[in-house]
C-alpha cells in the first residue's frame, strides 16, 4: 500500500464538497484548491474557472514536447450528501480501511478516480514516459446535474477542441479484475410536482368524499403514468424515438448478463423485475424508465391524525435512452399531467434538471485500443456494456466536439454509490492506477 497516495485520498475525502448544500460552498473551494496544489506540484498549468452561480471548475494542462496526441480527462470533485448518516458504519468524511475496502463519501464517486488519474499521470511524467498532452477538466456540480458545465466548457472550447479523446472514469468494473467500458448511458429528466386542493387541511370525517385528496390525486396520476407490473410507461409517444437493439448488440449484452439471483444479491432487494423479455440486469440499460424519488403529504408523525392534507408534493424522473429527446419528453409529460389531473386542483410542475443520453460505437478505434490494454493488464476480456445511469459530461463533450469518449472506471458493483458506506475496493484502487498508467502511456 502506498501511504502517500492513501494520505492524499484521505485529505481529499475529508473535504465535505457537497454541491447540493449551499452551507458547504466554502468546502467546494477547498476541494478545488486541494487539486490546484497537487496538479501544480507536478508541472501542470492550472486555472480555476469561476462564476457567481456555480461551483468552480478546475482546468489544467500539461504540454509534452513533440506530442502527437492530446488526452482529455474528466472528473468531478463534488459528492452526494451523507444522509442517512445513521446508516454509516464509519464516519462519512473520514477515509477508513475496512474488510479490504476504502470507505468514505466520495471514495468511489468520484474522488478515488480523480486521485487514480492524477497519480497515473504523475508516474508517467516522473518516468519520462508521457507522450501525450494532458487536459484535466474537473467540475463541482455533477451531482446536481452539471447545469453550468456547458458555460464553463464554452469558455475553454478552443483548448478542449484539441483533445483527440476524452476519458471519463466515473463508472465501474463488471467485477473484480474484470474491466469494463461503458458505451451507452441513459439521460435524465427530473421533475417536482405539487398539487393543492385548498387553503388548509381538512377533517377526513367531515369532508371525506366531498373534496379531493391531493395525496390520492398524485398516486392516481403516477399509476396512470406507469404500469407497475410490466414497467411500461403509459405516456403517449414516450417510446416513439427509442432505438431498437439489433441482434449483434443484444448478443454482446447477453454474454455478460447477470442472473436474477445474483442481481437480487447485488441490489439487496427481495425481488427484481424483467421487462419485455429482457432480464432485470439488462432492462435498466436498454429501456427508458420512470421512477418516483420522494413523496410528501399530510401527517406522518406518531399516532393517528385523520386529516385530508391541503397539498401533496412528489419528485420523479425519467431515464432516457439514445435518440430520445429530453425536451420532447418534458413536453409529453407536461401535456400528460395537464390532461390527467382532475378539475378542482391547482398544480405546479417544475423541471429540476435534464441530461441528454449518450451512445458511441464500440467499433471506435480508441475504445478498441483501450479495451485491449485493459484486457492485457487485468488478464480478463474487457466487457463492453451499457449503463442505466447518467454522466452528463459524456453527452456534452460528444455533442460539442464529436470527440471519442471512453467511459471506464475501477469501482466494483458493491461500492454503494450515493449510499451509506460508499467504498472503493482497495486492490482495484491500486490496480486501477497501474491500468491508467498503461492506457495513458500507450494510447
Amino acid at each position: 500500500m502506498d501511504k502517500k497516495i492513501i494520505s492524499e485520498l484521505s485529505s481529499f475525502i475529508e473535504i465535505q464538497s457537497v454541491s447540493a448544500d449551499p452551507v458547504r460552498r466554502p468546502q467546494m473551494k477547498m476541494a478545488v484548491e486541494f487539486l490546484r496544489k497537487k496538479l501544480s506540484s507536478i508541472g501542470f498549468e492550472v486555472e480555476i474557472l469561476e462564476n457567481s452561480n456555480a461551483p468552480p471548475v478546475l482546468f489544467a494542462t500539461y504540454q509534452v514536447k513533440n506530442a502527437k496526441k492530446t488526452i482529455g480527462i474528466y472528473g468531478h470533485y463534488d459528492v452526494q450528501p451523507e444522509d442517512p448518516i445513521d446508516e454509516w458504519s464509519v464516519e462519512p468524511f473520514r477515509l477508513t480501511h475496512k474488510d479490504g475496502k476504502l470507505l468514505g463519501r466520495g471514495a468511489a464517486d468520484n474522488k478515488g478516480h480523480i486521485i487514480q488519474n492524477i497519480t497515473a499521470i504523475e508516474r508517467l511524467i516522473k518516468s519520462g514516459s508521457l507522450k501525450s498532452n494532458i487536459i484535466f477538466l474537473i467540475e463541482g456540480e455533477e451531482e446536481c446535474g452539471s447545469e453550468s458545465l456547458i458555460t464553463y466548457i464554452e469558455s475553454k472550447k478552443k483548448e478542449l477542441s484539441a483533445a483527440d479523446v476524452f476519458f471519463i472514469t466515473d463508472v465501474g468494473m463488471y467485477g473484480k479484475n474484470i474491466p469494463q467500458i461503458i458505451y451507452a448511458l441513459r439521460g435524465l429528466a427530473y421533475f417536482e410536482i405539487e398539487v393543492t386542493i385548498g387553503t388548509r387541511d381538512l377533517h377526513s370525517g367531515v369532508y371525506g368524499n366531498a373534496v379531493l385528496n391531493p395525496a390520492q390525486v398524485l398516486t392516481d396520476l403516477f399509476s396512470k403514468m406507469k404500469n407497475i407490473e410490466t414497467g411500461e410507461i403509459l405516456i403517449p409517444g414516450f417510446y416513439d424515438s427509442v432505438r431498437n437493439i439489433d441482434k449483434n448488440e443484444r448478443s454482446l449484452l447477453q454474454k455478460n448478463d447477470v442472473s436474477a439471483q445474483d442481481f437480487i444479491k447485488e441490489t439487496g432487494t427481495f425481488s427484481v423485475t424483467p421487462m419485455r423479455g429482457v432480464s432485470a440486469y439488462l432492462a435498466p440499460k436498454i429501456f427508458p424508465s420512470l421512477d418516483i424519488h420522494g413523496f410528501d403529504s399530510g401527517f406522518t408523525g406518531e399516532g393517528p391524525k385523520t386529516v385530508i392534507p391541503r397539498k401533496a408534493r412528489a419528485k420523479f424522473s425519467c431515464r432516457l435512452v439514445e435518440h430520445q429527446n429530453v425536451k420532447l419528453i418534458e413536453a409529453l409529460i407536461r401535456d400528460f399531467v395537464k390532461m390527467k389531473l382532475p378539475q378542482g386542483v391547482k398544480y405546479t410542475l417544475t423541471t429540476r434538471s435534464y441530461d441528454d443520453p449518450f451512445y458511441t460505437s464500440i467499433e471506435d478505434s480508441y475504445i478498441q485500443k483501450t479495451a485491449q490494454i485493459l484486457t492485457s493488464y487485468f488478464g480478463h476480456e474487457t466487457v463492453l456494456m451499457r449503463e442505466g445511469g447518467s454522466v452528463p459530461v459524456a453527452a456534452i463533450l460528444q455533442k460539442m466536439f464529436g470527440t471519442p469518449i471512453i467511459l471506464t472506471g475501477f469501482i466494483l458493483p458493491d461500492s454503494n454509490l450515493h449510499a451509506p458506506d460508499e467504498n472503493f475496493d482497495e486492490e482495484m484502487f491500486f490496480k486501477g492506477i497501474g491500468a491508467l498508467e498503461k492506457v495513458y502511456g500507450e494510447i
